[in-house]
């Protein structure tokens, strides 16, 4: 089911939450998702028009199908400067954000040093405090390393959208698995500053500015 935010189309599938913004003469999409998700991606993007793919960070359920998205569509790709590196997965060694989450860590690992995305061209290069204004979308880039190196934010009008850089389970905090724990809070720290009503995650539910100051005292 595609929920809606203002211009702002949600498609959840399975575990993994897409995100597109409509613009005026073309679409941006955030995250291209995993495995098995092609074929509903392709029935859910046919009906829009995609124009760039933000990836919020290099973890492989968030790169996934942009190779074949970019050539279905004939789409520009950004992601950080920083996380490219992290593309293939080699290099993304993360560690638990507790001893509950160490299992649900090294089965993440595991799994995302299996699978590799295919490779695909990368027209930006993203850093913190870029702009881009396109197809009458403007967005705001913000640096959040900790769950990966590169990881960044995207600030469009009242929303965020912070890939994993934070979960919503029991109550909203920092990712379950980290590349940098001590980044990792420090961006805690950064998306509180960040003036935004609500906040889109990779994974779960939305939360509100109060939500997130209420669970992150």
């Amino acid at each position: 089911m595609e929920k809606i935010i203002d211009n702002i189309h949600i498609k959840r599938i399975g575990y993994f939450n897409l995100y597109l913004i409509k613009g005026i003469t073309g679409d941006i999409l955030i995250d291209t998702g995993f495995i098995c998700m092609k074929k509903k991606i392709k029935k859910w993007l046919d009906k829009h028009n995609v124009k760039l793919i933000i990836l919020t960070h290099a973890h492989i359920d968030h790169i996934w199908n942009t190779n074949y998205i970019q050539k279905m569509y004939n789409c520009e790709v950004a992601i950080s400067k920083i996380d490219i590196k992290n593309i293939d997965n080699k290099n993304i060694k993360t560690k638990p954000l507790n001893k509950l989450t160490k299992y649900w860590t090294n089965l993440m690992s595991l799994g995302m040093n299996k699978f590799k995305a295919k490779p695909f061209n990368i027209n930006y290069k993203l850093k913190d405090k870029d702009e881009i204004n396109k197809y009458g979308i403007k967005l705001t880039i913000y640096s959040l390393p900790g769950h990966t190196n590169g990881s960044v934010g995207i600030k469009y009008k009242k929303y965020l959208f912070v890939g994993d850089a934070l979960v919503n389970r029991f109550k909203v905090t920092r990712a379950y698995q980290n590349q940098n724990p001590k980044e990792a809070k420090r961006t805690v720290q950064k998306i509180k500053h960040i003036n935004s009503d609500i906040i889109f995650l990779g994974h779960d539910k939305y939360i509100t500015r109060d939500k997130l100051l209420k669970d992150l005292k």
